[in-house]
């Protein structure tokens, strides 16, 4: 079963859309270092993640400043943190580690130029980078798109080739992301075969707000059977 993930949680009522229609694990973009309209602070998160009920993944989503990093995993204490920044292959190991003593796990975005179709992380080759942050000792990886314009949230998808290449040549579960929406997510994980999926912005509404149609299509979508929970 493909896991899904919804990120970009803002509003009390997102997380009961998503709980209700059966998301697996639940993003929160926590003080991010650039400008996203998903951004929120600590504490609006901690209080928005006291909402999520058990069985239901509560991961944050940060980026760049490894001291900012692990105090946001002590403060929040989430199930699981996804670098979703910069951070220098040299300080990724010891980051994972000081991670983990907060009783996280460990995911690592591997993302994609838009633009040129090339990795902006760690190096241009999609599956060197990839089975070079393996080597660091993450959990898991997620394949995003980005742009000159935004770090994610792109609408825009990766290469799915690229991305069953990478999904196979490394040990670690794949999480597929990037321009995901109901109407291409079930090829994408035909295509890809993914651990999991994650979607931010292919579930809102023109105005940016999580949509509940959206979201039960999506989920029903990736599922591939357009059942949904009671």
């Amino acid at each position: 079963m493909t896991r899904i993930k919804i990120c970009g949680l803002t509003r009390e009522e997102d997380i009961r859309v998503c709980v209700r229609a059966g998301v697996h694990a639940l993003g929160f973009v926590v003080e991010y270092p650039a400008d996203v309209p998903w951004n929120i602070d600590r504490r609006k998160a901690r209080e928005l993640m006291s909402r999520v009920p058990p069985f239901v993944s509560r991961v944050i989503v940060v980026g760049d400043d490894p001291q900012a990093v692990v105090a946001l995993a002590e403060f929040l204490k989430p199930h699981a943190v996804q670098l979703h920044g910069n951070e220098p292959l040299s300080v990724t190991a010891d980051l994972v580690a000081a991670i983990r003593s907060c009783g996280a796990q460990v995911i690592k975005a591997v993302r994609f130029s838009v633009e040129t179709g090339t990795c902006r992380t760690v190096c241009e080759d999609p599956l060197d980078a990839a089975r070079r942050i393996e080597e660091t000792g993450v959990d898991a990886l997620v394949l995003d798109s980005v742009s000159g314009s935004r770090p994610a949230g792109t609408g825009l998808c990766i290469d799915w080739r690229v991305a069953r290449k990478i999904r196979d040549g490394v040990r670690l579960p794949v999480v597929l992301a990037g321009g995901l929406n109901a109407g291409n997510v079930g090829r994408a994980i035909a295509a890809v075969h993914p651990y999991g999926v994650d979607v931010i912005s292919g579930v809102e509404n023109p105005s940016g707000k999580k949509d509940p149609g959206r979201v039960r299509a999506f989920v029903d979508a990736a599922r591939g059977d357009g059942s949904t929970p009671p």
